[in-house]
């Protein structure tokens, strides 16, 4: 709790204005009445000046539900970016005399908008009596704390107020991070020990092919069996295994900060947000994975790994894509270029692509032809900002979308047209797990 501001409304002036007002009229006209009405205002002004003033006492609870759930303080998951969180701060006079003006303000963070409701109030509280502040938030990436509530009390006459930050017990933050269970892979491999079976024998679990003994084999390799019938060493094989290689494609440029609504989030923001927790589940289990955001005439890449240096400059990437704007970032490689005809050279030779893009131009379709020209296996997740206004030029738009998104099928790119009432999570394991070779 921070120390408190008294502020003091000086009305002195105006009130000895007002004695000597009433007082004359009094007198002129021989009224007695007035002449004793003139002395209230002294009396108020004394009051102000000499009056006691009582500290109020307030505490302040916070408490964060996700529908009818209460979130608490360790839950990681709360939902989706855009989803919404219902606050309720309760304010509770704990002192012993009535608090005649209260007013509150919740410590919302910054970073998330108050969608209903109001973290405001003012009222009068007697003893132990309380009062609710409900609000809602929508929630973004990341974690977000709450600060203490603010408090400004007046006295009875309204000329003294009192102003401090009183500490919240209950929820203190809340965090959005949701990632995505499993992510089934295609066939795209390289030369990393993984879960992907390949056409070619080496460690693995499952049978490939029995060929003559070599020394230097693994004597665990060598087929007892069939020495033991002919005399004759020979080497069994299995199917090796690789970690698949994953490049996520996101298009950052300028057509891509549009929304479906106004209550919505533009296409950079939800393919960010989609990237980021397919970046998130493959390095968690192995793949090597990289990060290449498109921008006006712009590319910044961060090559496919798996250490935290990767995961940090991934993050940092994808970041600058969101609504802040632009490719930035230090830890990332950036070069000026035409991005249809320099990423197919920037790629690895066996990646797979996941390209999120909202489709509403034609640069994705001519980036998904180039790509698919050079024998990369592609994947599309495209978040549907076409709203559904009902007027020629969205018509048009939408239907234009949706001619785009057939010629990436033609490709043989594998294409999930996002509608944005479904969640993240159903549509990317739609996107990932109908993905076969390529």
């Amino acid at each position: 709790m921070s120390d408190r501001a008294v502020d003091r409304l000086d009305r002195g002036e105006w009130a000895v204005a007002t004695a000597l007002a009433l007082a004359g009229v009094g007198i002129a006209v021989g009224s007695q009445l007035l002449v004793v009405a003139a002395t209230l205002p002294l009396w108020y002004v004394a009051a102000t000046v000499l009056g006691s003033r009582q500290r109020a006492m307030v505490r302040v609870r916070r408490r964060l539900v996700d529908g009818d759930e209460a979130v608490g303080s360790e839950s990681a998951l709360v939902g989706d970016p855009g989803d919404t969180v219902t606050v309720r701060t309760t304010v509770q006079n704990a002192g012993s005399d009535p608090i005649v003006d209260l007013r509150v303000v919740d410590g919302v963070p910054e970073t998330l908008p108050v969608v209903s409701g109001t973290p405001r109030a003012c009222v009068t509280l007697d003893p132990l009596e309380t009062a609710t502040l409900e609000y809602e938030v929508e929630l973004r990436r990341g974690e977000h704390r709450f600060d203490d509530a603010t408090i400004r009390t007046r006295d009875l006459t309204g000329t003294v107020a009192e102003t401090w930050t009183a500490s919240v017990m209950g929820d203190e933050a809340v965090r959005c991070s949701p990632v995505v269970e499993s992510v089934p892979l295609g066939g795209g491999t390289n030369d990393y020990a993984g879960e992907v079976p390949t056409d070619e024998g080496g460690s693995g679990v499952e049978f490939y092919s029995v060929r003559e003994y070599e020394p230097g084999d693994p004597v665990g390799a060598i087929d007892w069996r069939r020495y033991a019938g002919t005399r004759d060493l020979a080497t069994v094989e299995y199917r090796a295994e690789r970690a698949t290689r994953i490049v996520c494609v996101v298009d950052a440029r300028p057509s891509q900060f549009r929304a479906a609504t106004t209550a919505h989030l533009p296409a950079v923001d939800l393919s960010a947000d989609a990237a980021e927790r397919t970046v998130e589940t493959l390095v968690d289990a192995g793949h090597p994975t990289g990060v290449v955001g498109i921008g006006d005439r712009r590319l910044a890449t961060v090559p496919p790994g798996t250490d935290p240096a990767t995961r940090r400059r991934a993050t940092d990437l994808l970041a600058a894509t969101r609504r802040s704007g632009g490719i930035r970032g230090e830890s990332v490689r950036k070069r000026v270029c035409d991005p249809v005809e320099e990423l197919p050279r920037t790629l690895p030779g066996e990646a797979q692509v996941y390209l999120f893009s909202s489709f509403v131009d034609d640069a994705p379709i001519d980036l998904v032809e180039r790509l698919r020209t050079h024998g990369y296996a592609v994947r599309v997740v495209a978040p549907d900002v076409t709203d559904d206004a009902d007027d020629v030029a969205t018509r048009l738009q939408a239907l234009d979308r949706g001619t785009r998104l057939a010629r990436a099928r033609a490709t043989g790119a594998r294409v999930v047209d996002w509608d944005l009432d479904r969640p993240l999570g159903l549509v990317l394991g739609d996107a990932i797990g109908e993905v076969g070779d390529r």
